[in-house]
């Protein structure tokens, strides 16, 4: 509108006057004026316009971001209406859940005296577990102390009988007796067919230096006692066998203490054909069978500590 007014203002201008309503002539220095004036007003609405186009665009922006949080709110209003509903929900399951706890907390009361019976029930079972231990424990080491002696004794009578074996390696190595455990004794074994003619209890020329070697190992020990034992094999009668087999056991004997052996560490027995090494069918098992042997005797004082 005022660039309209300012155009025809410029035509009369050019014409060289202007007249106002009333037809009066208006000279040009008036004329500028008031242009200059307009110019002023029409920048003055100019800058106003800007402003105001300005303020219109931040009162837009405003308004899209108070929207836009109108929209956000209206988001969390709804989600906060589901969360209230969902957690009304979990507060419902939460008091039948309590409801529950409620009864079993009563049955548990119910049985708090029997829980709190057993309890006493076993400490006093754990304290007469621990008495009991204990004893276990003074026997256990009661009965460590007594295996250790016994293992000290048994080492004593292993050394006696390897002692035994040393003193006779040597005949053993010349194959003039064996040396071997049987029936819980050692047992010193010669071959009656060297030492007696069948039949008889009297003892070969030849067998006599076997018994004397014998005889100097079993002197060096005088602390051990020793059994003679006699034994023939089937052929013949039963009484004469046993006879037999003590006579022989005696002339051994004899023998032995003659050649240095202490008298009262030996002693004579006879079995006859009651205690077969080998069988009695073959020429080979009745030779076996047919033997003296020396039985190195259990100390009785040991045996009955070993007993204790």
């Amino acid at each position: 509108m005022w660039a309209k007014q300012v155009k025809i203002v410029a035509v009369l201008a050019a014409s060289g006057a202007l007249t106002t309503g009333c037809g009066i002539a208006v000279s040009r220095e008036a004329y500028d004026k008031d242009l200059t004036a307009m110019r002023g007003q029409q920048d003055q609405l100019e800058a106003q316009k800007s402003s105001l186009n300005d303020q219109l665009q931040a009162s837009e922006a405003r308004y899209k971001a108070k929207n836009d949080e109108l929209a956000t709110c209206i988001r969390e209003k709804m989600a906060a209406q589901d969360s209230f509903k969902t957690c009304d929900q979990k507060l419902e399951k939460m008091s039948k859940i309590g409801g529950n706890c409620a009864r079993d907390l009563a049955t548990c009361q119910i049985d708090a005296d029997g829980l709190k019976k057993a309890k006493l029930e076993l400490t006093a079972a754990r304290d007469a577990l621990a008495k009991e231990n204990a004893r276990l424990k003074a026997d256990g080491d009661r009965q460590g102390a007594d295996l250790k002696i016994v293992q000290d004794r048994l080492a004593r009578i292993e050394s006696n009988i390897a002692t035994v074996r040393q003193k006779l390696q040597k005949l053993v190595d010349s194959g003039k007796l064996k040396v071997n455990v049987a029936r819980g004794f050692l047992i010193i074994e010669l071959q009656s067919d060297i030492l007696f003619d069948t039949g008889k209890s009297d003892l070969k020329p030849e067998a006599k230096p076997v018994l004397a070697e014998l005889a100097a190992a079993l002197a060096s020990l005088s602390d051990r006692r020793f059994q003679v034992a006699g034994h023939t094999d089937t052929t013949g009668a039963d009484a004469l066998n046993w006879r037999l087999s003590v006579a022989r056991a005696v002339s051994v004997v004899e023998t032995l203490v003659a050649d240095g052996v202490p008298a009262k560490t030996l002693s004579a027995g006879g079995y006859g054909p009651h205690m077969p090494v080998a069988t009695n069918d073959t020429d080979e098992g009745k030779k076996r069978n047919r033997r003296v042997e020396l039985l190195l005797m259990p100390d009785l004082g040991e045996l009955l500590n070993l007993a204790k």
